[in-house]
């Protein structure tokens, strides 16, 4: 892989001088960063990148927003993303659309490869009203709605798009087939699992199923208001994705921070896994990034 003696830029037209600035806090001299997919988001963009030391290791992989991508964003649901004829009546009802704003990133498959990342892609989701829980059966006190506030999901998928979008909908779940909710909760191995991590049962179609982390403020006191978090995403008894996810406020107001990820014993497959998490800013053009960092090499076992 060639190396540059200072940080440069490698795919399509850079988002702004901003990136670059931006990403070179705590990259060694000569990493370069690889720019992948794009998409208009609110009146801004999003860019997905990653970036690399001069001897080819990961330091980051990525999303940069730019200021605008956190303005103008829709403010309620919406009746055209991720919408599931679920009663086949060829019109959709208010409870047959998910609502939230979806852009794909592609990340640059021959880097990721070389590198030894087991990402193959980005979703960035934009929730206007967050996640409300479904309703409970008559009689049953509902739960509360930890995660309504509106943020970003940070997906980082390990699997490829024509897997994840085989996750069919249906009415089980969170609008998902009935045998891939099942699919969904299968059990993964304990050693491939965090210690604390939880099936809440929220599969969701053409994404998989979210299992939380219980020691998160939001959850160990509900009252604690939800800012951000960190989700492991899981299908058929494997780790698909890895989420962020992150308030608009705390997206917007964000002094340079990162947070642990609490990593399982082993990984089926060997390969660098990111320990952290991190928002930064770059105060001359206002964008931000939001990153999987500290990357850990793990054999297959």
């Amino acid at each position: 892989m060639p190396v540059a003696s200072t940080l440069s830029l490698v795919g399509p037209a850079a988002l702004g001088v901003g990136l670059v600035t931006l990403l070179t806090s705590g990259i060694p001299e000569g990493s370069r960063t690889y720019l992948g997919g794009r998409a208009a988001i609110g009146a801004g963009e999003l860019q997905s990148y990653v970036t690399l030391t001069p001897g080819g290791a990961p330091t980051a992989v990525g999303v940069t927003l730019t200021k605008g991508a956190l303005e103008q964003l829709p403010q309620h649901k919406n009746r055209h993303s991720r919408c599931f004829d679920l009663d086949g009546n060829a019109s959709l009802a208010p409870n047959e659309c998910v609502g939230d704003e979806e852009r794909v990133l592609e990340l640059p498959a021959y880097v990721v490869a070389r590198a030894g990342l087991p990402f193959k892609w980005i979703s960035v989701n934009w929730n206007a009203e967050g996640h409300h829980p479904p309703p409970s059966p008559p009689g049953k006190e509902p739960p509360p709605p930890v995660y309504a506030r509106p943020h970003f999901d940070f997906h980082f998928y390990a699997w490829d798009r024509e897997r994840v979008e085989a996750i069919a909908p249906g009415r089980c779940g969170e609008f998902v087939d009935c045998g891939d909710f099942e699919r969904g909760v299968r059990p993964l191995p304990s050693r491939y699992l965090p210690e604390g991590h939880m099936d809440a049962g929220i599969v969701v179609p053409r994404m998989g199923n979210h299992l939380l982390d219980s020691r998160s403020p939001e959850l160990v006191d509900p009252r604690t208001p939800f800012i951000r978090t960190f989700i492991y995403g899981a299908f058929d008894g494997e780790l698909i994705f890895w989420e962020p996810m992150i308030t608009h406020e705390f997206l917007s107001r964000s002094a340079d921070s990162c947070f642990q990820i609490r990593q399982p014993q082993a990984f089926r497959r060997s390969g660098y896994y990111p320990t952290r998490y991190c928002v930064r800013t770059d105060r001359r053009s206002d964008s931000r990034t939001v990153s999987l960092e500290g990357f850990a090499y793990y054999q297959a076992s």
